[in-house]
């Protein structure tokens, strides 16, 4: 045999050199052949030599058309779960090797996590067997933590195959694979890797455990997986790791998961006071927040400052802005899923921290041992004494107030190891005072109960029930001008579920049905001395509801498709009132001609609209891949504002009568690459977004309490487009990335008249059009406990509507104003850094506390939130820029787990 191997060597050094036998094109004509025939033929009619035993190939015939493929294709899926293999010595000569339980291979993965001192466990399922050649078995399993806490999104890689998946929420895997010997690596964020010796000849259940990592070697870095599967991932996905956000630098100390949010290509904010992200052009009402599986309406506290989510209480986030799965709608630019941690199976464990305004505490274990869990959480603030010691020109803050808390529990109860029932709650409420002025509080409250349940090997389903609320009050203890505006939306919904695996596809299908009470506004006086008078605006009903069906499906190796098409349904219903108008006149007071009444559950007005979904991948190569996505949403609800930012007295304004739905068409297409070592990950996508009926409000509208609010709004068409392009480091000592985003947000409204229209029908840009917007992001590990992190951000200024001149007429002051966002504040920029002291990474420690130091704007940019104008003496108008944070805050921040 040796003198075989040397004799072939020999030959191959004497082969001429040239473009790869293997990449030789194939035509169709070699369908019916047996395989050495066409090997024989293909030595004769090109400068190439094949070497094998002929007894290899009996009865191996090649069966498919492979008009298109390549010779290596046809070899590798010839050979699939056999033991032959091939070996190329140069361009033209290929060495044919049978190796029946490819034990070269195998040794050499195995010799390679022993020097990597991973972890290696055996598992064996069946009897080796003969005749295995393309026999497919089925490997399902699950990966958790300890204490039996699943582990979303870890990776599951046969590396002897080059394929691999990725868990879902409950930490299950599935994926086919030829019967036969596999090395299996299993790896997840901040978890020790463990490798698995396979040996597999029949389905089989695999379950594995990791731990978290106990010593970090200097030059041992685990991968976020945000960049471990830039390449493999569906286009417009991210997964965020918690542990990292955590180690970012944050406003006085408060990890917060939106700021990082905020902080993606494609995504911005208004400003440090506002509310909630723009993705790829859209408003912040246009991004769908669920909390396990509930909409959330309002994420922030403090009008922005602070996440309405405590993030110990997080277990995994998941991010869309493109590609969106069918099982998704309601909001046309992005999704953001959130799921709350459970509690840990085998023992107790909690924490707590401390900042400078908020401190929390979290606990977690089981009631009854692998059976029954519990996990919860409170966060609250003292932030009173920072508020008082502020000094400002404009208004005395020594008796102001600012408070907020946040909780959430989550009870989880194993019937078996197939059926599992799990209650979510969580609630949230804020109340903010200015001395001498109204006192401002809104709330969350969501309670959901869900079932899952493992039907067979193949296929599993839920049932989910929930109940949501979002409110807000505004007060005024005056005597004379005392009120109370309130604001109230409940929302309870159903849905149900289920994913069945078929062979290469993975189906999912489910039904969706939400209801909407609105109590748009209330106004009472606080006394009877109050001269305000008692206002309700009329409530609204609407029901939305929504099927759907999806597919992901790996054709091959190389390709991976994911399609879906969901049918959503929207219904104002009775009892209601509509105002009706002079036909062909714009919605206005004096064309007002009758109202019209709508018996309690009687249909007012109904749409609905079928939304196909696309997610295409092709990978070039292991290490580079190209993306497309395509997108039809519809949004039924509004947020009608005519401000910036989102702010709490906000109301949302569902679809009926007069207001259609929004409808968004999003292609995307990409290009992404990781270098063969895997340090450095970089893409670049392009995407478009067209959107119709989009909202925006008349020049002095007048929004709260206003039970004609149709006369105040028009509805136009929107267009987004842009590119997205990131390098990402993620391996050694220095970690980061940088990323820059080019894009425009234009609006477009144009009526019948002039009144029905903006800007004369002319585009505009829309309040949260940034064109460019850099972002760098660092972490270097000082040590292995140590980290020195940091952030700098650069975006465009907002457009902003000025006064260009001013005159008197009868004493009132009137100004004359540009076209609708025709000026820009300045350009924001800010640099934040963060030292992370943590604990020791001991396995047995009573507990483990970290330090984390912080500083928010390092060098005081002083960034414009936004522009406005007061009348001097001479009746001319001064320009005042108002900053929000116009100073570095530092901060400490001690957290401490048990």
């Amino acid at each position: 045999m040796k003198a075989i191997i040397i004799s072939i060597l020999v030959l191959a050094a004497c082969a001429a050199q040239g473009q790869s036998v293997l990449e030789h094109k194939l035509d169709g004509s070699e369908k019916g052949k047996t395989l050495q025939s066409y090997l024989e033929d293909l030595e004769k009619t090109k400068s190439v030599n094949f070497f094998f035993l002929p007894d290899w190939l009996n009865g191996i015939v090649i069966e498919k058309d492979y008009s298109g493929q390549t010779l290596q294709y046809l070899l590798k899926d010839l050979f699939l779960g056999s033991d032959l293999n091939y070996l190329e010595f140069d361009a033209h000569t290929i060495v044919l090797v049978k190796d029946p339980t490819q034990a070269i291979q195998h040794t050499t993965l195995l010799n390679t996590a022993e020097r990597e001192q991973k972890k290696i466990e055996q598992a064996q399922f069946g009897k080796p067997e003969t005749g295995l050649r393309n026999k497919k078995i089925w490997m399902k399993g699950a990966v958790k933590g300890k204490g039996g806490e699943a582990l979303v999104g870890a990776s599951v890689y046969f590396t002897n195959l080059s394929n691999g998946v990725t868990t879902d929420v409950q930490g299950n895997f599935q994926i086919q694979v030829p019967a036969g010997e596999h090395i299996v690596t299993i790896s997840y964020v901040n978890y020790e890797e463990k490798v698995v010796n396979l040996k597999a000849y029949e389905d089989g259940q695999l379950n594995i455990d990791l731990e978290e990592i106990p010593t970090v070697l200097e030059e041992v870095v685990v991968q976020d997986r945000a960049n471990r599967e830039a390449v493999t991932s569906n286009i417009g996905r991210v997964e965020l790791s918690m542990k990292e956000i955590k180690r970012s630098p944050s406003f006085m100390g408060e990890v917060d998961l939106i700021k990082q949010i905020q902080v993606l290509p494609g995504v911005t904010t208004a400003g440090e006071a506002a509310s909630g992200f723009n993705v790829r052009g859209g408003s912040a009402d246009q991004n769908l927040i669920l909390y396990d599986g509930m909409p959330i309406f309002n994420s922030s506290h403090v009008f922005g400052f602070f996440s309405a989510f405590n993030s110990e209480a997080v277990r995994d986030v998941t991010f869309y802005r493109g590609g969106i799965p069918a099982e998704f709608g309601g909001r046309i630019s992005s999704v953001l899923d959130i799921h709350s941690r459970e509690g840990d199976n085998e023992k107790w464990k909690g924490g707590a921290g401390i900042g400078a305004i908020t401190s929390n505490f979290h606990i977690g274990g089981p009631i009854v041992k692998n059976k029954t869990t519990l996990a919860a959480s409170v966060r609250t603030t003292y932030s009173d004494w920072l508020i008082n010691s502020i000094r400002t020109n404009y208004i005395d803050l020594t008796n102001s107030s600012v408070t907020f808390y946040d909780a959430s529990l989550k009870l989880s109860h194993k019937f078996s190891d197939r059926t599992k029932i799990t209650f979510s709650g969580y609630i949230s409420r804020d109340k903010f005072k200015l001395q001498g002025d109204s006192t401002y509080s809104w709330n969350n409250l969501l309670g959901s109960i869900q079932l899952d349940h493992i039907f067979n090997s193949k296929l599993n389903g839920f049932i989910h029930a929930g109940f949501g609320s979002y409110g807000y009050e505004v007060v005024d203890a005056s005597q004379v001008n005392g009120f109370n505006l309130s604001y109230k939306i409940t929302y309870p919904s159903m849905k149900a579920g289920i994913q069945y695996q078929l062979g290469k596809h993975k189906i999912t299908a489910g039904i969706q049905a939400q209801y909407y009470g609105f109590n748009p506004g209330t106004l009472k006086p606080t006394s009877p001395l109050s001269n305000i008078k008692f206002i309700q605006v009329e409530d609204q009903q609407s029901l939305e509801s929504g099927l759907y069906v999806g597919d992901n499906y790996n054709i091959n190796e190389k390709i991976n498709l994911e399609a879906g098409v969901r049918f959503s349904m929207f219904s104002s219903i009775g009892p209601g009132s509509v105002n009706m108008y002079k036909p062909g006149l714009p919605l206005e007071l004096p064309n007002l001609t009758n109202v019209v009444q709508y018996k309690s559950g009687e249909t007012i007005k109904s749409y609905s609209g079928v939304e196909p979904r696309l997610s295409f991948r092709y990978s070039i190569s292991p290490t580079s891949s190209i993306k497309f996505g395509y997108n039809r949403i519809y949004q039924y609800l509004h947020l009608v504002t005519n401000t910036t930012a989102i702010t709490p007295i906000d109301i949302w304004q569902p679809s009926g009568y007069y207001f259609k739905p929004q409808l968004a068409d999003q292609f995307s297409i990409g290009y992404f690459r990781t270098s063969k070592d895997k340090t450095y990950d970089m893409f670049i996508e392009f995407y478009q977004k067209k959107i119709d009926n989009i909202l925006d409000f008349k020049d002095g509208a007048r929004l709260i309490l206003n039970q004609q609010i149709e006369t105040d709004l028009l509805q136009g068409k929107g267009n987004a487009y842009g590119v997205e392009t990131q390098i990402t480091k993620s391996l050694g000592r220095l970690t980061g990335s940088v990323s820059y985003t080019y894009s425009r947000s234009l609006r477009t409204i144009q009526g019948p008249t002039a009144s029905e229209s903006i800007n004369n029908g002319k585009e505009y840009a829309s309040n949260f059009d940034q064109p460019h917007v850099i972002n760098i992001s660092w972490k270097y590990n000082i040590s292995r406990r140590y980290f020195f992190t940091g952030n700098f951000t650069y975006r465009t200024g907002r457009p902003v509507t000025t006064p260009l001149s001013g005159f008197t007429v009868d004493n009132i002051s009137v100004s004359n104003f540009s076209d609708r966002n025709e000026y820009r504040i300045p350009d924001y920029h800010r640099l934040d850094f963060a030292l992370v002291l943590e604990g020791s990474h001991k396995r047995k420690k009573l507990f483990d506390g970290t330090w984390t130091f912080s500083i928010f704007n390092v060098y005081g940019r002083k960034n414009p939130f936004t522009i406005f104008f007061k009348e001097a003496a001479n009746g001319t108008l001064v320009p005042y820029q108002l900053s929000i944070i116009g100073t570095a805050l530092p901060s400490i921040t001690y957290s401490v787990k048990f």
